[in-house]
């Protein structure tokens, strides 16, 4: 067949060649794959020729109002998938293990918001997901490799961070309310983001209690909802990082209504239901008395206490706050001596001995896991231990461990 195709094409006899040597058959095959080949990478071309087409906002905002519309935007309705990177490296703490993972890795989230009191979140794994509800009477956790789900009462505004936090939206308001108003606001340029042309803005962060640079916030100029957050640290001389250490960005957006439906917390079939009092760390060891912690610290007053919490001390709410919390010294043991083998990122606090009974100093002990965005300490004194945390600089934790570890005697 292939010898009478030849004879047909080139009118003489089957194995002529075309005058470039080639059997024409061969050289039909070779352009045809060449086509194949070629759409192929156009294909492939597509999303970094759309990516780098030119984007325009058709915004008349000022960076600043840019800013406002974002920290109004809560009400704004949205469903989605989202990708967040953390730089951190900190080394895995089996008592903080999903905080390290959580900002030391790549978390991939698919959302549906409603409202502040009615969303969402499932954390994908190559195995499952894990899913938490925010309903207006509480929250639900449900584990699908577990097969559980977790109806939780509350958690305590102070907290550590958990998936749910990650997403633009959430991210950018979170962060951006512990800047301060005064804080410099400049334009970034527009990116295109999940079939949004997004206009950006940058909050450069004054206060040199905190290790947070920049803010950096691309969103949707008419609703305000953030579609890309990145986060920059400074040194002590306030100069910004090359790149950021946080990255989180909308892959894909629907700015409507999530169905009902899917914000219903359910049990698979054959799922176990329990309940929970709290979901956090932070909140189950903050049930005790307000007096297990400081009133001041590194020269911040307390703020008031929530109630439920009163043993989480909070000093400030900027991006500078610090979190003070008491700790079951078994606890503090346990954490210090992972603290100590955390390489690099682990490093010992100095911490003068303190009094104790009969005017002999107690035993006291400190640590700290450090990364260039966040810090974490333990401190035991005697039988009394804490865990104090914050977005903070090495001088100013160190302050702070010396302020609770004073406050055992």
């Amino acid at each position: 067949m292939a010898a009478l195709l030849d004879r047909r094409r080139d009118g003489g006899p089957a194995g002529s060649t075309s005058p470039g040597g080639s059997p024409p058959i061969a050289a039909v095959r070779r352009r045809r794959w060449a086509i194949v080949v070629g759409v192929l990478a156009l294909v492939v071309a597509i999303p970094a020729v759309v990516a780098s087409w030119p984007v325009d906002p058709a915004t008349t905002l000022t960076p600043t109002q840019l800013r406002d519309r974002v920290t109004a935007s809560s009400d704004v309705p949205w469903s989605g998938y989202a990708e967040s990177s953390g730089g951190l490296n900190l080394p895995d703490v089996a008592q903080f293990s999903d905080v390290t993972t959580l900002l030391s890795g790549t978390s991939r989230l698919r959302v549906w918001y409603a409202a502040p009191d009615d969303s969402r979140v499932d954390q994908l794994y190559p195995t499952g997901e894990r899913s938490r509800y925010t309903t207006p009477t509480g929250q639900a956790v449900w584990d699908y490799g577990a097969q559980l789900l977790t109806l939780v009462r509350r958690d305590p505004v102070v907290r550590l961070p958990r998936p749910d936090d990650l997403p633009p939206p959430q991210l950018a308001r979170r962060l951006l309310s512990g800047t301060a108003r005064d804080d410099a606001v400049s334009p970034l340029p527009a990116r295109r983001l999940a079939g949004v042309d997004a206009a950006g803005f940058r909050v450069a962060v004054a206060d040199p209690r905190t290790t947070v640079g920049a803010v950096d916030v691309w969103a949707d100029p008419d609703s305000g909802l953030p579609v890309a957050v990145e986060v920059r640290t400074k040194d002590a001389a306030g100069r910004l990082a090359a790149g950021p250490v946080v990255v989180s960005t909308m892959l894909d957006l629907d700015q409507s209504p999530p169905d009902p439906a899917v914000l219903e917390p359910h049990a698979g079939p054959g799922a176990g239901t329990t309940r929970s009092p709290t979901s956090d760390l932070f909140g189950v060891l903050g049930r005790g008395s307000p007096a297990a912690v400081p009133a001041r610290v590194d020269g911040v007053a307390r703020e008031r206490p929530q109630r439920g919490f009163a043993a989480i001390g909070q000093y400030g709410t900027s991006l500078s706050q610090l979190v003070v919390v008491p700790l079951p010294t078994a606890l503090a043991t346990s954490l210090l001596s992972n603290i100590s083998r955390g390489g690099t990122a682990g490093r010992t606090v100095a911490v003068e001995p303190q009094p104790g009974a009969r005017g002999q100093s107690s035993s006291t002990q400190a640590g700290a896991l450090a990364s260039p965005l966040l810090q974490l300490a333990v401190v035991r004194v005697g039988d009394r231990a804490w865990a104090i945390g914050g977005l903070v600089p090495d001088t100013v934790l160190d302050r702070a461990v010396s302020d609770v570890a004073g406050s055992a005697s």
